[in-house]
């Protein structure tokens, strides 16, 4: 068993705790409260994604009490179910469970307190098309599902397919809901502005991990893009730089009829459209020859939102039904790291777009990155919270990045809390390119994971080892935060930019205590090489990444210094940091290896995503991931120490830990994988 810190590690420098020893209701507002009722009706808990829970009967005195009350297992959902893809936060409304399971995404109802399956559902048929095609991630369980009910008796679960369908189910008996669209489901792919985009292809093209929104009764699916970051033509997905955009599109939860759509990139004489410039004639020139549509098409080249696509939104959406809102967190628009085929910055990618549920009109936006290059998408659904800042109630919204930023804003206006500011960053020297000089940088919290990369992040446990870390690095481009991809060649072998393409932060996010405003976050230190190549034989284009993006190791040991993980806690009052503490235990490669015998090492983390976060009244939960230690931490949320390791019986956690009450008795739920690494849910409560 792992043995973690009882204080924050010699790494973290000593952070004041004051404001979280202070009572409920210290420093905020009165409307945003977590998850309600003893339930868990929403993805996050509630529409803002807190993913927090007032109750407290499990605390810290009796937690290392806790017992598995039920074990339920997806080992029957599809054909040697892959366990990391149950990425699920179920829902629990009545006292009954709901989530998905298996790679083709079937509906389960739970009951709550015993773990009995009480309906399934499987999709069948057109449901389950494109199975060969779609990409590995979105060919899973996904993330979840939706609750709505008109308070009338009318109860309905949402469930989009891998293949970009949304279906209603009803969620009493889990029979499709007949009236909804045609037989119970709408065909999203349908919706999209395939018309506009004459190269791309629809076969496996748009996918989805994330469940709904609802506002009311409109409901806002996410959808996961095809990236084709390396392009082939021995692939119909490959035709870049066009791609069909992941527009916003609503609907009605009672029929399924389209009730608006929002274009996240823009058309003629639309907001935003000014900020897709021409690509420079010398780009279409690719020796292998261009797209046939390029050939086909030359008007579209004349503006880049042309053909231009991607810009989905595959994070979770969050809602403020008070306000009658969503908050829309985009994704990089096509290519993530060769940006020539669309100058500009690239409204709406990479922004969180307030929309108003019931027309879709844009309320506001806020641009993360401009023009951007990293693959640095937004990952996680903006967190909602009402705080109070210098003595003013905001309801405020915090957008989590892979930067290793937490963006706070005024979630009514868009603007930000603390000074957000446009700062000069590394330009890009690739032919065609032409990046942004600036991007913006919030003055406030400090970032929560380390930024950009220079000598002095390198590994240096032993000398040797130092030295060659600095000659593995003396063949890259290293440099600060938004440093660009380079071109490889006998010189360079690319840019080693730092967080990585996963984050930072990423689709685990954080959790917040809402009766608090203290906000705590997940992050890993990770690098990644982004060298671009040409394009070469094949690919349509003038360059792209090259397929390799890793970084080397120093003897089998990772490139820079640790932490690999990390927990940090940040007062959304103070804008301050509270503490930060590794995430898991030093994992064995580097406490048994052979170079690093008789080195006093400083607790590492592990460099794995680990999975979501759960905040109770007294209590941060969170477990490693399946490559982690088979343990559900709970921590003390004002210090960061570990208060226990609850044992789970089979391997580590491999989704979002929730809480429910059911009959007055208290359960943490969590997936993880059981002894044949196989998905599983597993229910801990105190004994009866």
């Amino acid at each position: 068993m792992r043995k973690l810190p009882r204080s924050p590690a010699p790494w973290c420098a000593p952070l004041l705790v004051s404001c979280l020893l202070a009572g409920p209701g210290a420093g905020r507002a009165d409307a945003q409260t977590g998850a309600a009722a003893g339930e868990w009706r929403a993805f996050g808990g509630d529409p803002g994604a807190t993913r927090y829970s007032a109750l407290s009967q499990i605390d810290a005195a009796n937690v290392s009490e806790l017992e598995v009350a039920w074990r339920w297992s997806a080992r029957n959902f599809g054909n040697e179910p892959p366990a990391a893809r149950m990425q699920v936060s179920p829902v629990v409304v009545d006292g009954v469970l709901y989530t998905t399971a298996g790679n083709q995404r079937a509906v389960v109802a739970i009951d709550a307190a015993t773990g009995e399956t009480l309906w399934t559902w499987r999709p069948e048929g057109e449901l389950r098309r494109w199975a060969d095609i779609i990409e590995p991630l979105t060919a899973s369980a996904g993330r979840g599902l939706s609750y709505w009910t008109d308070g009338a008796g009318d109860d309905r679960i949402f469930v989009v397919t891998p293949s970009y369908q949304l279906v209603a189910l009803d969620a009493r008996t889990g029979y499709q809901i007949g009236s909804f669209g045609e037989g119970g489901f709408v065909d999203m792919v349908d919706d999209l502005r395939w018309d506009e985009r004459p190269g791309a292809q629809r076969e496996g093209r748009v996918s989805n991990s994330s469940p709904p929104a609802i506002v009311g009764d409109v409901l806002v699916a996410s959808v996961s893009m095809h990236t084709g970051s390396i392009p082939t033509r021995t692939s119909p997905n490959e035709v870049w730089p066009m791609s069909v955009p992941g527009d916003v599109i609503a609907y009605d939860v009672r029929t399924g009829a389209r009730r608006w759509r929002f274009h996240t990139v823009p058309s003629d004489g639309e907001l935003g459209v000014d900020t897709w410039g021409r690509a420079d004639p010398s780009l279409w020139t690719v020796p292998s020859g261009t797209h046939e549509w390029v050939q086909d098409s030359p008007e579209l080249l004349e503006a880049s939102w042309r053909y231009t696509g991607n810009v989905g939104h595959w994070a979770p959406v969050s809602a403020d039904p008070e306000l009658g809102l969503f908050y829309v967190p985009t994704e990089t628009a096509t290519n993530d790291y060769f940006g020539g085929y669309r100058p500009g910055d690239n409204l709406f990618a990479n922004s969180v777009v307030a929309l108003d549920a019931e027309t879709g009109e844009r309320v506001w936006h806020y641009q993360l990155t401009h023009h951007e290059l990293w693959d640095y998408d937004i990952p996680s659904a903006p967190i909602l919270v009402d705080i109070t800042v210098d003595g003013r109630p905001i309801k405020a919204l915090v957008q989590l990045s892979k930067q290793g930023f937490a963006y706070v804003l005024d979630r009514e206006t868009g603007e930000p809390v603390w000074p957000i500011v446009e700062r000069a960053v590394p330009r890009s020297d690739v032919p065609g390119e032409r990046d942004s000089a600036t991007q913006p940088f919030p003055t406030r919290p400090p970032p929560f994971e380390r930024q950009g990369l220079t000598e002095d992040d390198l590994i240096d446990f032993t000398p040797e080892l130092r030295a060659e870390a600095l000659s593995i690095v003396s063949q890259y481009t290293i440099g600060p935060l938004y440093t660009p991809p380079t071109l490889v060649d006998e010189n360079n072998q690319g840019t080693i930019i730092l967080p990585g393409i996963g984050g930072g932060a990423n689709w685990p996010s954080g959790a917040v205590d809402a009766d608090r405003g203290i906000l705590f976050v997940p992050s890993v230190t990770s690098p990644t090489r982004l060298g671009l190549v040409d394009g070469g034989d094949r690919t349509g284009v003038r360059y792209h990444v090259a397929e390799s993006r890793a970084v080397p190791t120093v003897r089998g040991l990772p490139l820079v210094k640790p932490p690999y993980g990390r927990i940090t806690a940040i007062d959304l009052t103070t804008g301050e940091l509270l503490w930060q503490v590794p995430h898991g235990d030093t994992p064995d490669y580097i406490r048994d290896h052979p170079d690093l015998q008789g080195v006093d090492l400083p607790p590492t983390g592990r460099p794995t995503r680990g999975t979501g976060l759960l905040a109770t009244a007294t209590l941060l939960f969170s477990g490693e991931g399946a490559r982690g230690d088979p343990v559900l931490a709970a921590f003390d949320k004002r210090t960061g120490e570990v208060v226990h390791d609850v044992p789970l019986p089979g391997g580590g956690t491999i989704g979002f830990p929730i809480t429910y009450e059911v009959g007055g008795r208290q359960y943490i739920v969590v997936a993880a994988v059981d002894e044949d690494f196989v998905a599983e849910l597993v229910a801990f409560a105190l004994p009866r």
